[in-house]
């Protein structure tokens, strides 16, 4: 049986995962990334870890290839990262030459978010989509976009979706910049809500925690209480959500939206600002085509992604 692996490469957890040239996911596992140990450990954890799966997997398994996602901005032909904050010290290292030395098998890099994409494209919520823009909403914001069922791509640092100015006046994000929109929708946007708005509800749940000590997963469980203040910030974040998308929707007519990522956990709390907000910015002749879905692969999106990589780089 022919297979595809997949791998997602995050600054906590490494997911490992083998795919069929029928689609199906025959066995997955997950370790640690322990990123301060370098990229030298983390590959031969990886191909200890690739070793056991095969071992322990069914009979006759051909390993035609192997993916990995990682994140920030990367040289493609070289195999290496260029410069990624969640992998402090990993820059211009080899990873993909390493890796295949050790395995014996052709190796492919690709951004993270541009894979999950892929991986929503290939088993998940984008099957039916030909064109999609998929976002990624967790302690940063990215994005992809796929055309053809390909990864639209002119510049390494393209998908910085979290990055978007939606409000050239707004707060200063952590990159430097003011008004994007991890200033509104990430850990850091959400912080940054709640600190603002609690003087006008003085009598909130969320006054029991420290600032830093509030994440999203806290704020959706408060508002699912019913908490005022909780349920106010995220209609905020999802209308600038909307504003967001609704640029990329004006910019390039997809209309295929699917919406990944920890916080997409908490996308029923905001679904109904983001559609308003969609409503109210896209081109009319446009928005009666759009569709917005929750991406239902999880953290599976990753290696998924990465498994279709090599299935669309390797010679047929």
């Amino acid at each position: 049986m022919k297979v595809f692996t997949g791998i997602d490469v995050g600054g906590t957890n490494i997911n490992i995962g083998l795919v069929s040239e029928t689609e199906q996911i025959i066995a997955e596992t997950t370790i640690k990334t322990e990123v301060v140990k370098g990229p030298e450990n983390a590959l031969d954890r990886i191909a200890s870890a690739l070793q056991k799966l095969f071992s322990d997997g069914p009979d006759e398994l051909n390993n035609k290839g192997v993916g990995i996602g990682l994140p920030g901005l990367l040289d493609i032909e070289k195999g290496c990262i260029i410069e990624s904050s969640n992998l402090p010290g990993w820059q211009n290292y080899p990873i993909a030459h390493a890796l295949s030395k050790r395995i014996n098998k052709p190796v492919f890099i690709e951004n993270d978010a541009n894979l999950a994409a892929l991986g929503e494209y290939w088993l998940g919520a984008g099957r039916e989509a030909q064109d999609l823009f998929m976002i990624t909403l967790g302690s940063g914001i990215g994005g992809a976009l796929l055309t053809g069922g390909k990864i639209f791509r002119l510049h390494p640092s393209a998908g910085e979706f979290g990055h978007m100015i939606i409000e050239k006046t707004g707060e200063t994000c952590t990159c430097g910049r003011k008004g994007c929109l991890e200033t509104y929708v990430s850990k850091h946007g959400f912080q940054r809500l709640t600190e603002k708005m609690m003087p006008a509800y003085p009598s909130n749940a969320l006054r029991n925690f420290e600032m830093h000590n509030i994440t999203p997963q806290i704020l959706a469980m408060t508002a699912s209480k019913g908490d005022q203040l909780a349920i106010r910030i995220f209609l905020e974040a999802g209308e600038a959500l909307g504003i967001a998308i609704s640029n990329v929707i004006n910019l390039t007519g997809v209309t295929h939206i699917i919406v990944g990522g920890g916080i997409a956990n908490a996308w029923d709390l905001m679904r109904e600002a983001v559609m308003l907000s969609l409503e109210k910015n896209v081109f009319q002749s446009i928005f009666s085509d759009v569709i917005v879905k929750r991406a239902v692969l999880g953290e599976k999106a990753g290696f998924v992604g990465a498994a279709r990589l090599v299935f669309t780089s390797l010679p047929v």
